[in-house]
């Protein structure tokens, strides 16, 4: 049967994320001694005490339906986090509770894009957002940041590219994956303003917003003066409290938007899990506990930071910076295919990593030198995983160079 004429032509050649892609690339070292730094997936427990409150939602038969756009006592208890931590005034409904940051993204763009719009990203960025668009048929215009310039969003390029050029939105992610990089608050002003000047949306996906490691707290975009009316917010609750599998997050936004995502999100889901959505309420309305969850978190990936960015700065093939946020690294090595690199290193060495190319476009050939490395394995594994990549790294450019 030819099952080809029943595909969506639009979607059928769109490739899965490179980061899942690497599971698939083949090694002779069995599976249960490999070394994963390719999922940013925290390896820590889920808090007790969000156990228990999963528990008891059972007990206490929150398995129905919520609210489509979640249920009101969690909305609310949203917004008062959102105040808490970072002063943004918030009321429920302009909170939709969605299943995971991966629906709020894909429920955003769904709501604003039509066929033709153009989106702004600035590449390395996370590689869902690429088909997101492209299912909407919508164009991306590339920005391309470096490490020279701690991957900062080059507001000259955008400037030129809004002289010329209609865009929808801008989509940013700070701190950054891969570069674990925070977008400065200089740049922050600059974008509000050129929003407004040039009338597009902002959405700015802060979902590792609370796993930041510089001595300011963090400033979400919506802060800037000018900004909430034209800014969407993605967060979630997978990275900052180790809940990936509980699949909840929320986006933050003026309610003529709301409204309108709301529909897709009720259409992709209906509504979030409504144990998961009774967990995070517990989680939410015991600050001491949460914040206490956080700072553990916080300091545990601090010091595999510290630790992993001095491996490799023994590595004179390497530049790197270290993370302001999130809990990845993304190193660079001038002149190899880090493409290459990562396929021989995982066959060899059983250690999986992802090429930069995977985070970027292929016009943008310069970042098929970096290569992401995840510090969310436990401090031995990493040491053993980077060990083994200095000295893959040193034997494949002697190889290369032959």
């Amino acid at each position: 049967m030819d099952y080809e004429k029943y595909l969506n032509s639009n979607v059928k050649n769109i490739p899965i994320s490179g980061i899942r892609l690497v599971n698939n690339w083949p090694s002779k070292i069995p599976q249960s001694s490999q070394i994963k730094l390719n999922i940013g997936q925290p390896d820590l427990d889920t808090p007790e005490f969000i156990k228990e409150a999963t528990i008891e939602a059972l007990r206490f038969n929150q398995t129905r339906y919520t609210d489509s756009m979640g249920s009101l006592q969690v909305r609310e208890a949203i917004c008062e986090f959102l105040k808490r931590k970072q002063n943004l005034l918030y009321s429920p409904d302009e909170i939709l509770v969605t299943a995971g940051g991966q629906s709020a993204i894909f429920a955003s763009l769904k709501a604003i894009l039509s066929p033709g719009d153009n989106v702004v990203i600035p590449f390395p960025s996370y590689p869902p957002y690429i088909n997101a668009i492209k299912y909407n048929k919508a164009k991306i215009i590339p920005l391309k940041t470096v490490l020279a310039d701690n991957f900062d969003i080059p507001l000259k390029q955008l400037k030129e590219i809004l002289e010329y050029t209609q865009i929808k939105a801008l989509l940013i992610i700070s701190p950054g994956n891969p570069t674990g990089v925070l977008t400065s608050h200089k740049t922050q002003l600059e974008l509000v303003k050129l929003a407004s000047e040039f009338d597009f949306l902002l959405i700015s996906d802060e979902i590792y917003n609370q796993i930041v490691y510089t001595a300011k707290s963090y400033q979400s975009l919506s802060q800037v003066n000018e900004a909430r009316e034209r800014t969407i917010i993605i967060q979630s609750f997978s990275k900052m409290l180790s809940m990936c599998g509980f699949r909840i997050g929320f986006i933050a936004a003026p309610k003529p938007l709301i409204d309108q995502i709301k529909v897709i999100h009720h259409t992709m889901n209906i509504c979030a899990s409504s144990i998961a959505q009774y967990a995070v309420y517990k989680t939410l309305t015991d600050p001491q506990k949460m914040d206490e969850a956080i700072t553990m978190t916080c300091q545990t990936y601090r010091e595999r930071k510290s630790q992993c960015v001095s491996y490799l700065e023994e590595n004179p093939h390497i530049e790197v910076r270290e993370p302001q946020g999130a809990f990845y690294l993304f190193p660079r090595v001038p002149n190899i295919n880090m493409t290459d690199f990562a396929k021989w290193f995982k066959y060899q060495y059983g250690v999986l990593t992802v090429p930069g190319a995977y985070f970027s476009i292929p016009e943008f050939s310069e970042h098929n030198e970096y290569i992401r490395l995840c510090f969310t394995e436990k401090i031995e594994l990493l040491r053993t995983g980077l060990q083994r990549f200095n000295e893959a790294l040193g034997i494949f450019i002697r190889k290369e160079s032959r």
